[in-house]
């Protein structure tokens, strides 16, 4: 066979074989200490304190990532090798090429994007938790309930459980601008029969009482970046917090009063402010999800208490250039 005929063979041949990639994460173990918290500890061990989330997800144990005590044991993944390899053969015989591409990792888990609720100008739903044969009134993972629903159903269908809170009234305008509406769980339905319709709760993020509204169910994508955000110039305010709770710190969920249609992207990183005599930095805020002019943010750090009427301006340089230069050093 032609040597010219063999290359080519060669190279249709190298060319069908998919791309290798490596990747191996250890476990290191840690000792928490007084003062630690995950962000923390994020920082000193992963060189970004953005990668909390991923601490907290291999430590499933720990079921609020805001308590941590002193003695406590945790585990640290620690990426040892992440590369995707790709050879590239000519009949030139030139020396064969290697790109390494960047890993992306999800932002935060889908967990904690429906456990985080969003603002919404009405209250959804599609029917109700009813009562269970067990005369239990409040429910949790695995429980079998009675459910209402408003349309046909079949068995494996799937409903949100969700709860909404009283109309949130925004700090300045002092109008209502909607309702923060709580994931409380995922019910799927596991029966049909006689009227009488059963579903199953198979994920359960707090207390799912008789009366909760069922909500359809949409699949939520975890929103995936390399380490570097944004930080747009866009300025806006906190209008709530979840549970209705006053004053919020760190991991805790707040609400803003902008959202994708304002330039908003999940990732996004912002300084909050509070204002009144003075304009005082007292934290840093970072989206994870947006409706259209709203968005839900996570409390990364704070200084002080984050509270409504607080507003979200862009970083400045050198934080931006910290964040970034974090995400490089990984």
């Amino acid at each position: 066979m032609p040597k010219s005929r063999i290359i080519k063979y060669a190279i249709i041949v190298l060319l069908l074989l998919p791309s290798i990639t490596f990747a191996e994460t250890q476990l290191k173990e840690y000792k928490i200490i007084k003062g630690d918290t995950l962000w923390d500890i994020s920082q000193r061990e992963l060189k970004d304190p953005f990668m909390w989330p991923n601490i907290w997800k291999v430590n499933t144990w720990i079921e609020n990532p805001h308590w941590i005590y002193p003695g406590q044991i945790i585990k640290i993944p620690q990426l040892v090798a992440t590369a995707t390899m790709a050879t590239t053969v000519t009949a030139s015989s030139e020396p064969a090429k290697k790109e390494v591409q960047i890993k992306k990792h999800p932002i935060f888990s889908e967990n904690i994007i429906m456990e985080s609720g969003y603002l919404s100008e009405t209250i959804p739903g599609t029917g109700r938790v009813g009562d269970s044969s067990s005369g239990y009134t409040i429910f949790g993972d695995n429980d079998i309930v009675y459910v209402d629903i408003d349309h046909p159903v079949k068995v494996g269908d799937k409903f949100y459980v969700i709860k909404s809170s009283g109309p949130v009234i925004h700090p300045i305008r002092r109008k209502a601008i909607g309702y923060i509406i709580m994931i409380r769980g995922i019910a799927e339905i596991v029966q049909v029969k006689e009227g009488n319709t059963m579903a199953k709760i198979t994920k359960c993020f707090g207390e799912i009482t008789q009366g909760d509204i069922l909500d359809s169910y949409y699949d939520i994508e975890a929103p995936k970046t390399t380490g570097q955000f944004r930080s747009p110039d866009i300025n806006g305010m906190i209008i709530s917090t979840r549970n209705e709770v006053i004053s919020q710190s760190m991991l805790d969920i707040t609400y803003i009063d902008k959202g994708c249609k304002d330039g908003i992207e999940p990732g996004d990183m912002f300084r909050t402010i509070a204002v009144d005599v003075h304009a005082v930095p007292n934290g840093m805020i970072q989206v994870i999800s947006c409706k259209d002019h709203t968005a839900t943010a996570i409390i990364q750090n704070s200084s002080d208490p984050i509270v409504p009427g607080n507003i979200f301006v862009k970083l400045d340089k050198n934080e931006n250039n910290t964040s970034e230069n974090n995400a490089a050093d990984k």
